[in-house]
């Protein structure tokens, strides 16, 4: 196995599979750690760890679109908020508790948080009534960290509905002694520009867009060696990786798809490394802007 030494050695078995199952393995999703995201999981570990009190420190984890926020969030609550059976008192814990909503209203960010628990409920409840159903529910499973995704989107519907909706995590914030994590686009800053009281509980972390740095090296590497390709590609040499980072706009969701379809033109083509001309090949492909279009010409 040493002429893989460019491959991680938990992938390198992959590299001696067919082509149809390395192809099914690198569009698998996979974690690629780099500093930014490490960085962003210990804020968020000091987060749920912090001490209990009456005005908890929250966070709002911000970036463009398809830049890696749900994949840190995934990540987190994989390593530190794993979801487990108490046998002995037969009950679910729950550390992170990850919900989404489409709209500032109280009714369903209550509803959200049932539907995370599998909890059964009726939409005609009153606001009061999934109140208390679903703060029994996150007491009993000891929930530390309140995660909500696609946090801009309180910026939806009149800004009375917002205003409430806000109140209302300040109160589960306050009540249950937990901390609240907004993760969306940049205009979840907006959401709670208007709040003195929530900008000084929202603790900021931009996800910022990649640029030629040791950072974006590092990332390179790590993709790399993440790729069963039977040959090195070399995609930390200077050339190829400012192609890369200007085809994929900095964006890393951008990046990994970008590798992902050069990793499977490497091995149809019989190249089995990812090299300029491959690169070029896709110099059209930037999975979020404007339409994705296939080349069939």
């Amino acid at each position: 196995m040493d002429e893989f030494e460019h491959i991680d050695k938990k992938y390198r078995q992959v590299a001696l599979l067919p082509d149809k199952e390395r192809i099914s393995f690198i569009n698998q999703k996979r974690w690629i750690s780099y500093p930014v995201a490490i960085k962003a999981m210990q804020e968020l570990k000091a987060l749920m760890e912090q001490p209990r009190q009456q005005r908890m420190r929250s966070a709002l984890l911000v970036g463009e679109s398809n830049n890696g926020k749900s994949s840190i969030i995934g990540k987190f609550c994989d390593t530190h908020g794993q979801a487990i059976v108490d046998e002995e008192e037969e009950v679910l814990k729950k550390p992170a508790l990850v919900i989404e909503v489409s709209a500032p209203k109280v009714k369903d960010i209550y509803i959200s948080i049932l539907e995370e628990f599998w909890a059964p409920f009726k939409t005609t409840q009153t606001e009061s009534q999934l109140r208390a159903q679903a703060f029994d529910l996150m007491r009993v499973c000891e929930v530390k960290m309140l995660i909500i995704d696609e946090f801009h989107t309180f910026l939806a519907g009149t800004a009375q509905k917002r205003t409430n909706a806000l109140a209302e995590l300040k109160m589960i914030s306050n009540k249950l002694k937990i901390p609240i994590v907004g993760v969306g686009t940049s205009d979840a800053l907006s959401v709670i520009r208007d709040d003195p009281q929530l900008q000084s509980r929202f603790w900021v972390m931009k996800l910022p867009k990649w640029k030629t740095d040791r950072d974006f090296v590092q990332l390179l590497s790590s993709f790399e060696k993440a790729l069963p390709l039977k040959n090195k590609s070399n995609l930390t040499e200077k050339e190829l990786g400012s192609r890369l980072l200007k085809i994929s706009h900095g964006n890393l969701g951008n990046l990994h798809e970008l590798l992902k379809v050069c990793a499977i033109e490497a091995i149809h083509s019989g190249k089995e490394k990812i090299d300029l001309e491959i690169v070029e090949s896709f110099s059209w492909f930037t999975p979020t802007r404007g339409e994705r279009e296939i080349k069939l010409t």
